[in-house]
């Protein structure tokens, strides 16, 4: 009888044993099968990114240059240190040694790096403007610094720091609050972006498109090598309509105003198409000193210096607003331009309204009326004109609406032509005779800004276009090295003033008369230049010293360019705000100043005799 091995089970186990190893090795097989043939591309994309960083260059912005070619916004390349958060935060010790050379806390480094949002591989800027020690201390330790990078960035500088400083607004920093809601747009962290005037106007003009290095790093996440770049294209340059000179006229004019203690604010505007030639608001501040000065600028309540007080400032205009209620009485048949009223120096209409010579200005036809500026004329024409003809044609001269200036809407003051609803709004009662005689002649709530009136003042050298402002002339493309002009300044009108050629040529007589003897400037003359203006003495209330207001345009045979002036407290229009606008002619005209004063005086005319303390004053 044959007997069983004992060792039966033994073999039976072995095979057991065997078919497992097969299947595992068949699970091996198959797994390198599909990781090898199957997801070859797809592994090997996540080693590349592995190997590989794309970092962020950011691109310059586009220069911003005056009508002649000079360069008033460029900018410079300034060291930054840049973190990529995923690398620093890797290392333990990194990010404090970091900390130590910025002179900052760990914690508030981290809180920085960890407060911005943004990819993996964008890198977050944690101090700019390095200096060299600094950098060299940088250098000295990258081997413990993964992640820390130094980049070389531009930036916006200023060519001069103040003259300009209203109009072209600033560029900085981009806002973590604003990266959010612009970051499909393509910007990063170290972008600037505009945030007033001009640089925040032509945001999408100015901004260029960022570029990127392709970066090789190591095991440890350090950079080896720069494999791969696209190259940074800077924006679109700007050319603007104003003329550094002639800016440079008026910002000299309002700083020695307010070396006395009186802000103000000039615009000059092309008649024909709109064109800003000058604007200037002061005080003024340095645009390169921004963020460092912004807590006393943003703190000095007495002279608002960030206000842009040309476009955005709204003031009483005084008897500017007489050549509005020329026209209104004009166009409704309350007044013909041989119309006469007599001046005694005051009427009663249940008060006292004193005009401003005591002894009145006698009988006056309306050119007489306008070049001397009498009070009791355009009272006696509001009167038989009204309130809501005033309004009327306030709204169509251009007052109480926007410019649309290619400034930041928020900025564009409407100013106010004010009503009955005007006043119950405010709970200040009914509307009265009162009110409508001071409305006449730029008083009570009238609020209009330096803009608007050079805009109303070009309307009526033009003969009736209210014109929309334009700070650029051109906009280029430099992409290609070579600048390539792809808009230029299109005159807009934003409506035709529907007056009659009489009412117009009359009211331009009158301003005509403003410059000759008896007129409130009439030494103000510029030799060979024929001009039409109008002053403005504007009551200030609580005690302070009246505005000086001042509106022209010349050749009035052939005009070409409107100004404005005000100046805050500085007493009347003929002293203080119309001496500038005549530095600024001059100018314009090429005229020498020293023939000037040897040909008229130096001086405007000065305090006019016998001049009543007591009711509305505006001359």
């Amino acid at each position: 009888m044959i007997e069983i091995p004992h060792h039966i089970a033994d073999l039976t186990r072995l095979k057991v044993l065997i078919a497992l190893v097969l299947a595992l090795f068949s699970v091996i097989i198959v797994r390198l099968w599909y990781l090898q043939i199957v997801k070859e591309r797809e592994y090997a994309a996540e080693s590349k990114i592995l190997r590989q960083r794309r970092i962020r260059r950011v691109a310059a912005r586009g220069k911003i240059v005056d009508a002649n070619g000079n360069i008033l916004a460029s900018n410079r390349s300034h060291f930054v240190v840049s973190v990529l958060p995923d690398e620093l935060l890797k290392s333990p010790e990194a990010l404090p040694r970091l900390a130590q050379l910025l002179s900052v806390t760990p914690e508030e480094l981290e809180a920085q790096i960890k407060t911005a949002k943004t990819t993996p591989f964008d890198p977050v800027p944690v101090f700019r403007d390095a200096e060299m020690p600094l950098i060299a201390k940088i250098e000295e330790n990258k081997n413990d610094l993964p992640g820390v990078l130094i980049m070389r960035d531009p930036k916006r500088e200023y060519k001069d720091e103040t003259m300009f400083t209203h109009l072209l607004g600033i560029a900085r920093p981009i806002s973590q609050e604003k990266l959010e809601k612009l970051k499909d747009k393509g910007y990063g962290l170290s972008a600037y972006i505009g945030v007033e005037g001009i640089e925040a106007f032509y945001e999408d003009d100015l901004r260029g498109t960022d570029g990127g290095e392709l970066i090789e790093v190591n095991a440890y996440g350090r950079m080896q090598r720069v494999i791969g770049e696209d190259k940074p294209l800077p924006g679109h340059s700007l050319k603007l309509t104003v003329d550094s000179a002639l800016q440079r006229v008026a910002f000299d004019g309002l700083k020695a105003q307010l070396e006395k203690g009186h802000a103000g604010a000039a615009v000059a505007i092309d008649v024909n198409d709109g064109a800003v030639l000058a604007m200037v608001s002061m005080p003024s501040y340095d645009l390169n000193k921004y963020g460092s000065d912004f807590g006393r600028l943003n703190a000095d309540a007495k002279y608002t210096p960030l206000v842009n007080r040309a476009v955005h400032s709204a003031y009483p205009c005084g008897s500017t607003f007489k050549l509005v209620t020329a026209v209104a009485g004009l166009e409704t048949g309350t007044l013909s331009r041989s119309t006469r009223h007599y001046c005694g120096g005051r009427i009663r209409r249940g008060r006292i309204f004193n005009c401003d010579v005591r002894s009145g200005h006698g009988s006056s036809d309306l050119p007489r009326a306008i070049g001397a500026s009498c009070n009791v004329y355009f009272w006696l024409t509001a009167e038989a004109t009204g309130q809501p003809a005033l309004e009327k044609w306030a709204h169509l001269m251009g007052f109480g609406e926007h410019t649309e200036i290619d400034l930041p809407r928020s900025v564009d003051n409407v100013g106010t032509v004010p009503n009955e609803e005007f006043k119950h709004k405010r709970k200040r009662g009914n509307w009265y005779l009162g009110d409508t005689l001071n409305m006449s002649i730029g008083q009570g709530d009238v609020r209009v800004t330096p803009l608007q009136l050079s805009l109303m003042t070009a309307a009526l050298a033009n003969g009736g276009k209210l014109l929309r402002p334009q700070l650029v002339r051109e906009v280029s493309d430099v992409r290609d090295g070579k600048p390539v002009v792809i808009r230029t300044l299109k005159p807009e009108i934003r409506s035709r003033i529907p007056w009659k050629s009489e009412t117009r040529n009359a009211v331009v007589a009158g301003m005509l008369r403003a410059f000759q003897p008896g007129g409130t400037v009439g030494s103000m003359r510029v030799p060979g230049i024929l001009l039409a203006g109008k002053t403005g003495t504007v009551q200030a209330g609580g005690g302070k010293k009246d505005h000086s207001a001042f509106v022209c345009f010349a050749p009035a045979d052939n005009p070409k360019i409107a100004i404005a002036v005000f100046v805050e407290n500085a007493g009347f229009g003929s002293v203080s705000a119309a001496p500038i606008a005549r530095s600024m002619l001059m100018q314009y005209f090429g005229k020498n100043k020293a023939t000037l004063n040897a040909s008229h005086g130096s001086e405007p005319d000065k305090k006019p005799r016998n001049r009543r303390r007591r009711g509305r004053r505006s001359r």
